[in-house]
């Protein structure tokens, strides 16, 4: 199924429009009001790491191809401290400032920045990172769905996928739907393996969205009988590159 296809189905289906509130939703409206502000919070493909302000987030460290942080750093200009990865880029991992956490912890509830809070893209838990070049230019952002998030909202990470195509229109992309491997099957009839790819003068876009059970995987604990919770692969994994330095990379 088509990118346009997918996001007029689930406007049907899963109301879809409503997720699309948040970072992805402002940086639209901004977009169409004529100011630049970037791809998300500001973070902009051809910025210098020695100019980048920390406004907005609240950690960065190391990153880890879209897993959890590891090394902790005080600021972007700090990113030559983070190994380069296979590309030649150095991955900062960023967390957005949590205001939700601060104000649960001033009014003594816990419980109030639940599902409000963390690092989101369209609703989604996500874990966010930039990479920059040897010299600290930023040429690409990485965003995957996070794995840690509870199950109810983990079994939605695919559906990410639908936000980014809105956001940076449906038509254009190239899909492909890559066939299961030994033991993969459906959950609940719906089976989703693709990669989507779509390219541009400013920016080279990759989709790669997982819906599956995997080997061994099911509802149904075959011992006991008992319903098991999460037994499941969702997610999105979202990245955004500078097409310059990968036409750099391959002449180099």
């Amino acid at each position: 199924m088509t990118p346009l296809a997918w996001v007029g189905r689930a406007a049907v289906v899963f109301g879809v429009w409503a997720w699309l509130a948040g970072p992805f939703a402002a940086t639209a409206a901004h977009a169409q009001a004529g100011a630049d502000r970037g791809e998300l919070r500001g973070l902009k493909l051809g910025l210098d790491a020695q100019s980048m302000r920390l406004s907005g987030f609240g950690e960065l460290a190391c990153g880890s191809n879209g897993g959890p942080p590891r090394q902790r750093i005080d600021d972007w200009s700090d990113f030559a401290k983070c190994r380069p990865e296979e590309s030649g880029l150095h991955e900062v991992y960023a967390r957005f400032e949590d205001e939700s956490e601060y104000i649960g912890k001033a009014i003594d509830d816990p419980l109030y920045a639940r599902g409000k809070g963390g690092t989101r893209l369209a609703g989604h838990p996500v874990i966010l990172s930039a990479l920059f070049d040897r010299g600290g230019v930023l040429r690409a952002l990485r965003l995957v769905t996070d794995p840690r998030a509870p199950s109810h909202e983990r079994r939605m990470a695919h559906l990410l996928r639908l936000a980014v195509f809105n956001r940076y229109e449906p038509e254009g992309w190239t899909c492909t739907d890559l066939a299961p491997a030994a033991g993969e099957t459906p959950v609940g009839g719906i089976f989703v393996k693709q990669r989507c790819e779509k390219a541009s003068p400013e920016r080279h876009l990759l989709v790669e969205t997982r819906f599956l059970r995997k080997p061994g995987q099911s509802d149904t604990d075959p011992a006991t009988g008992n319903y098991r919770q999460g037994q499941f692969e969702s997610s999105t994994r979202f990245e955004i590159f500078d097409p310059k330095y990968r036409r750099m990379a391959v002449s180099e």
